[in-house]
């Protein structure tokens, strides 16, 4: 899958990432090719449109050299050969299903949306994907010209949007569409008659005043005139209405609600239609950072819905409700729980009376809502009956889906062999999904996952292509956020293990999505960061943990645990260490992660061993080797670790180096230079307490 964005900033996105043009050419060159889609054009229309200064040789030497940049660029980010095709005086970039463009998609939805009998989604959905101007920041003269081009359309459906929701009685939809409209052209005397009449239905007179001045002020300098007589005589009707209204409110005490909240309350002459729109307005909504706004509108179009709308509209209505609420849902604060509550009902009807896909859509919803409510057998389930029931629909973004929810519910039970083999399925999948926000999410739980079995190199990199892609696709959508601050501070635990520590400032999550980093995390960054304050912080952390352990979703309790009891052992708090692996073992046995359980039993092998307590660590020793999953590459250097030291507690210094060394060089392939370095200092212990036996 190619997802080309030209609307903003251009770039391309490839199922390996972002793909790099070196040059300014190169990504004009691009930029036109994907614009011009599937036409042939001529080579020296390119040559004198990017070259028009060069002699013929230099700018046929340089478009050579710009395309053989391009291809490079494109294999790079996971393409096959030949998205480029050229023949002797022309090339193209092929047309084709796995490609998509946001112009023409943007193009597709307003020219529908723009007809008289289309429904306001179309042009909802055209708006959502205006995010600036044509080719941002790229200068030619073609570039200006389809600029001004997509720029008036994109008016053209801000205009229709607002008249169409005014019309249906939905102010404060048109409101919102309203200041868009008047950012982009605030010239624009319409824009602003619109405004003062949606803030006099809210009452709201000194608003109107502020409008109509700002209006004035701003023809006065920028074209020297003054409003125009419609301008003025909305004005004062609306003006002096508008203060009429407050003041009857005021005389019949009636509470003052939130600007244009009462438009939910007013329906057209069709309470369908309405709905529809609703539907439409909050999941937008609630795609611009407005949860609250967005989830009244979609709860008011349910309830129309439930009034006067068959059981299949319902159906469809909960479940646009249900995945509103799991968008806007993260690990840490889920309203998975309620989105059940609309999911279920749904499912339930699709199972009877289907389609397939609403049916395969509805359990793949109610999966990750499991999966959110710590329901996770119940999540693997719906997850494995979901993709055999889409088995035959060929719906490669559905089945992307189901496979990665089935890949966390492995996860979170610890199944990480199996939990693997699924993510790698997921991985096949990636290009399979047009949303960069769900591309981002699935990159991060892979990251994870390879952060719990070991897989360094592995969790930097999908880590990594986390924080870039999260500049790449700003989004208001809390998991967004939530998925840039996880990715960067599970970088600096992961650098922190390769000893790269001057990296690490740079990784700390920025002040606005500093307050969606998980509270376990700011603690563990605290560690790495702030070293020389490592017991006081643990202090801190163990308090924080006792009270709030219970409440954190898997994996992130067992990880946090394990981060804990590793530096204790480093800070020589030899004897909580024990402790907190001792809680650690319970914690992942009560739920089953036994393959979890392994790592907490060599910890506490090896804190025990210095505390003298050989025989309870060798036990400890042989329960971590019968519970070790294969596909958790931490166990065995730290089974080895502990192997060193209770051979060095027994006398025997040649055993201990025999385990020591192999520890080390465990550590050293997992990339663990960290724990390597430990190991090598207790190696050298080994060493000194030898030589001292022999004199």
């Amino acid at each position: 899958m190619l997802q080309v964005y030209l609307l903003g900033r251009f770039h391309l996105l490839a199922p390996h990432g972002e793909v790099v043009l070196p040059t300014v050419k190169v990504r004009l060159l691009a930029a036109y090719l994907f614009w011009r889609q599937g036409e042939w054009l001529r080579r020296d229309e390119l040559r004198g449109m990017l070259w028009g200064e060069a002699d013929e040789a230099h700018a046929s030497g340089s478009l050579r050299t710009a395309l053989k940049c391009l291809r490079q660029a494109l294999r790079s980010g996971g393409l096959p050969d030949g998205v480029v095709e050229t023949q002797q005086t022309m090339l193209r970039v092929v047309t084709g299903p796995g490609y998509w463009v946001d112009v023409r998609a943007f193009e597709e939805k307003a020219r529908l949306g723009l007809r008289e009998s289309a429904e306001t989604g179309s042009l909802m959905t055209a708006a959502s994907l205006y995010h600036g101007d044509f080719l941002e920041g790229l200068d030619g003269d073609w570039c200006l010209a389809e600029r001004r081009r997509l720029a008036d359309l994109h008016l053209a459906v801000l205009r229709a949007l607002v008249d169409r929701l005014t019309a249906s009685g939905l102010n404060q939809a048109a409101y919102s569409y309203a200041r868009r409209w008047l950012a982009v052209d605030p010239l624009d005397e319409v824009a602003h008659q619109a405004l003062m009449r949606f803030y006099a239905a809210m009452g709201q007179p000194a608003r109107v005043v502020e409008q109509y001045e700002y209006c004035r002020q701003v023809l006065k300098v920028e074209l020297g005139i003054v409003p125009s007589e419609t301008t003025e005589r909305v004005f004062q009707e609306v003006g002096l209405s508008a203060a009429r209204k407050k003041r009857s409110r005021v005389r019949r005490n009636i509470t003052r609600r939130e600007p244009g909240s009462e438009s939910l309350d007013r329906f057209s002459k069709e309470p369908l239609l309405n709905a529809r729109m609703l539907l439409y307005y909050g999941q937008a909504v609630a795609a611009q950072g407005d949860s609250v706004g967005g989830k009244a509108a979609l709860v008011k179009a349910f309830e129309i819905y439930r009034k006067y709308g068959s059981d299949a509209e319902q159906s469809k209505a909960r479940l646009v409700l249900g995945q509103t609420l799991l968008w806007l849902s993260t690990p840490l604060t889920s309203q998975a729980d309620e989105a059940l509550q609309y999911i279920g009902p749904a499912l339930a009807y699709y199972r009877i009376f289907g389609p397939l896909a609403e049916l395969g859509r509805s359990l793949a919803l109610a999966a990750e809502a499991s999966w959110l409510c710590r329901r996770n057998n119940e999540a693997i389930a719906l997850a494995q009956e979901g993709l055999a029931v889409i088995a035959d629909l060929k719906d490669p973004e559905l089945e992307a889906h189901l496979v990665l929810i089935l890949g966390l519910g492995l996860r979170q039970g610890g199944r990480l062999g199996e939990a693997r083999v699924i993510f790698e399925r997921a991985v096949r999948a990636l290009p399979s999904l047009s949303n960069p926000r769900d591309v981002l999410w699935f990159l991060l739980q892979r990251g994870v996952l390879s952060c719990l079995t070991g897989e360094l190199s592995s969790a930097e990199r999908f880590l990594r292509e986390v924080v870039t892609l999260s500049q790449l696709v700003p989004s208001p959508w809390p998991k967004v956020k939530v998925a840039e601050a996880m990715a960067r501070s599970l970088l600096i635990i992961v650098l922190h293990y390769q000893d790269r520590y001057l990296e690490l400032p740079n990784l700390v999550p920025p002040p606005e999505v500093r307050e969606y980093n998980p509270e376990p995390l700011s603690y563990l960054n605290s560690l790495f960061l702030l070293p020389a304050n490592r017991k006081s912080i643990l202090k801190d952390l163990e308090g924080w943990l006792r009270s709030s352990l219970y409440n954190l979703p898997p994996p992130m309790s067992t990880y946090t645990i394990r981060v804990v009891v590793e530096q204790m052992l480093v800070a020589g708090m030899d004897r909580e260490a024990a402790r907190w692996a001792t809680l650690g073992v319970r914690f992942a046995r009560s739920r089953d992660w036994t393959g979890c359980a392994a790592l907490f039993y060599c910890h506490r092998a090896v804190a025990l061993t210095r505390q003298g307590q050989v025989e309870r660590a060798e036990r400890c020793r042989r329960w971590a080797e019968e519970a070790a999953d294969e596909a958790d590459y931490w166990v065995p250097p730290w089974l080895a670790r502990a192997d060193g030291l209770i051979a060095r507690a027994r006398g025997d210094a040649a055993a201990a180096k025999k385990h020591l060394a192999r520890s080390r060089q465990l550590f050293l392939s997992i990339g663990d230079r960290y724990d390597a370095r430990h190991v090598k200092s207790e190696m050298n212990a080994n060493m000194i307490s030898a030589k001292t036996a022999e004199a």
